[in-house]
């Protein structure tokens, strides 16, 4: 059986020698890199099966090389992990805007990382990567639920239902990444529950991406769940904010030139996926 083979790249020496003793017990390749420029050099030389970033190092900070490798359709499934510092839950959200499918705050247990890294590389010899918060399968199963319906010559509805992007980005800066992974898992479990109340076992619900779910079903029940899915949702979310913006109606933020801003509260909507 081929090893596996992961790049480890953090400016921190000790956590090197420790992920890198760690996995090499556990018969993985481990290639290493002190600072973001290396990383990606060695990316590129070495093609490794998974990458695990700390998000602040020299010359190229983990964000910057997560965003490059999403952007080269040679790495855009590559598994990511993204290390964070204690307290720092910003970066929990700015790691999954560009694009990490897990991240693990220092300090850490080894066994902890060492179960994700297991997890994401099985799901990525599957062809799929579920969403890192909800769980749901995403884009792979979606795109095969779609074109076995094609063959079957069905008649389905495929939506895609998200929120608001600027209001939840300025949601997430507010209350922290771990707030905003509550209303992704509180859609979820509302449009499942919705899904079941239907009837309707074969409906398809998937998570393309931070905001995105997509609904695939037969074109009438799908037709059907939508209004209700938006209602239950949107009645929901309010109760995340606090009674100040709540009672307000929105969030006060600035622009990018410092100027205030108020932003609406979050809202989830729906669209027909062309």
């Amino acid at each position: 059986m081929e090893r596996k083979k992961i790049l480890v790249a953090d400016d921190n020496r000790n956590i090197i020698e420790l992920v890198k003793m760690e996995f090499e017990i556990l018969d993985y390749d481990v290639v290493t890199a002190y600072d973001g420029e290396d990383a990606l050099k060695k990316i590129e030389k070495e093609n490794p099966d998974l990458v695990i970033l700390d998000v602040m190092m020299p010359k190229i900070n983990g964000f910057d090389i997560c965003m490059k490798l999403r952007d080269n359709p040679t790495y855009k499934d590559l598994p990511i992990v993204m290390l964070t510092a204690k307290g720092q839950e910003k970066d929990k959200f700015w790691g999954r805007q560009v694009g990490a499918d897990e991240y693990v705050t220092k300090p850490f247990e080894p066994e902890v990382l060492e179960q994700i890294v297991h997890n994401l590389l099985e799901h990525k010899k599957s062809g799929e990567m579920p969403h890192a918060v909800t769980k749901l399968p995403g884009y792979v199963s979606m795109q095969k639920e779609i074109e076995w319906r094609k063959a079957q010559n069905e008649k389905f509805g495929a939506y895609n239902l998200y929120f608001e992007p600027e209001a939840f980005e300025v949601y997430a800066k507010k209350y922290g990444s771990i707030k905003a992974d509550e209303i992704l898992k509180i859609a979820g479990n509302v449009i499942m529950d919705i899904i079941k109340r239907s009837g309707d076992n074969r409906t398809f619900l998937g998570h393309l991406g931070d905001n995105t779910f997509v609904l695939v079903g037969d074109k009438g029940n799908t037709g059907k769940l939508i209004p209700v899915i938006k209602e239950e949702v949107n009645s929901l979310i309010p109760l995340k904010y606090d009674d100040e913006d709540r009672k307000r109606g929105f969030v006060f933020s600035r622009t990018i030139n410092g100027e205030p801003l108020r932003v609406p509260l979050i809202k989830f909507v729906a669209a027909v996926r062309e």
